[in-house]
């Protein structure tokens, strides 16, 4: 029977559609230019979530036999720059991301593309460590986001018994290291809380000097987005937030693992002030936020906090600064972020997010009073 496109939705997942039943899922995908599509019906008993769960599990299993049906026979001289084509192909990842890794991958990982996977050795990627030495350690690290996968891709193809990249050439982050400290952490942290709940939630016009103003609107969209950002949560894990995410009833949100940096699910504590702000614009499906230009919001809040450097990211940096100095430890800290390599948590697999969270919180509230 012929599948009716014109019956299918997106959904948040690359290569799945959505019958407008709610229980049938189309996998579309493409494998070296080649499409493949097959239908796959959920059990109807089970939630809408759990249903887009199981569907993008099936999703990534047929995916993964398509691509082992179509590399049975592998090209014994085909290039990294030939398995880099085949993986964009078969990942799975958004467009954005693959326009990211594509920009990264011309700027920094040329010089490994005509040579044959075969003939990648070790000390290829000691040499790459070289030309990278005078980089950011996370722009060296995703060098190797690129790179295993593309090599662990070579294996399940038999092209090579094992992969060339060894642990000691992938650079290790230690991310709270790597934070900048931010003077007056405290002072600022309380402004910062203060000037986002003025912006956002109050009508006062505000007067900055030299005739001019700034008015003040009560806009708990924006307010809501903002105090994620204050807690710790990074532009993109707001931005991709659905409204099935939250639960109110016991005060949690999860950020989802295809959201985040860390590709797996990460449950957090609600704070009282997010939880009151999204009451206000309170909905049950899609994306919570639509705002597209963060940025543009900027300069008044750095007026009004008289912080130049503010930033979505430099929240981050502020809440590690001041709750640190309040005696949150870095365990606390790491969960509260989302990290999973620092040598902090690595004792701690589970990384408790949601004790952690509500353990920064409550110091967050003794700190703003």
């Amino acid at each position: 029977m012929a599948i009716k496109m014109s019956e299918y939705s997106k959904t948040k997942h690359t290569g799945l559609k959505v019958h407008k039943d709610t229980v049938t899922y189309l996998f579309d995908i493409r494998i070296e230019g080649k499409r493949y599509r097959k239908t796959w019906k959920a059990n109807k008993v089970h939630s809408k979530a759990d249903r887009l769960k199981k569907a993008y599990e099936a999703l990534e299993q047929f995916r993964k036999e398509t691509l082992h049906q179509t590399t049975i026979v592998a090209d014994m001289d085909a290039t990294v720059i030939d398995y880099w084509t085949k993986l964009k192909s078969i990942k799975g990842w958004k467009k954005e991301l693959i326009n990211n890794y594509e920009y990264y991958y011309n700027k920094h990982l040329t010089s490994l593309s005509k040579i044959k996977i075969k003939d990648v050795k070790p000390a290829h990627f000691t040499s790459l460590n070289v030309t990278l030495d005078s980089l950011a350690t996370a722009t060296r690290k995703k060098a190797y986001e690129i790179l295993k996968p593309l090599f662990e891709l070579a294996v399940e193809d038999e092209i090579i018994t094992k992969s060339p990249i060894k642990k000691s050439h992938i650079p290790v982050r230690k991310q709270l290291e790597e934070k900048k400290i931010v003077t007056n952490a405290v002072e600022k942290y309380k402004n910062v809380y203060t000037q986002i709940h003025r912006r956002y939630g109050s009508d006062e016009k505000i007067d900055i000097g030299n005739n001019k103003t700034i008015q003040c609107s009560i806009n708990p969209h924006h307010r809501a987005l903002f105090l994620l950002g204050f807690y710790g949560r990074r532009l993109q894990e707001v931005l991709n937030l659905k409204w099935e995410d939250i639960d109110f009833d016991n005060n949690e949100y999860i950020v989802r693992g295809n959201n985040s940096k860390v590709n797996t699910d990460m449950r957090f504590t609600l704070p009282a002030d997010v939880k009151d702000a999204l009451n206000e614009f309170k909905d049950t499906t899609g994306n919570i936020f639509t705002i597209k230009h963060v940025k543009d919001h900027y300069p008044k809040l750095r007026i009004l906090t008289g912080i130049e450097e503010f930033s979505f990211h430099w929240m981050r940096n502020l809440a590690v600064s001041a709750l640190s100095a309040h005696g949150v430890d870095a365990t606390h800290l790491s969960a509260m972020l989302g990290h999973t390599d620092t040598a902090t948590v690595k004792q701690y697999l589970s990384l408790q997010r949601e004790a952690s969270s509500a353990h920064t919180l409550d110091i967050s509230k003794r700190l703003l009073g």
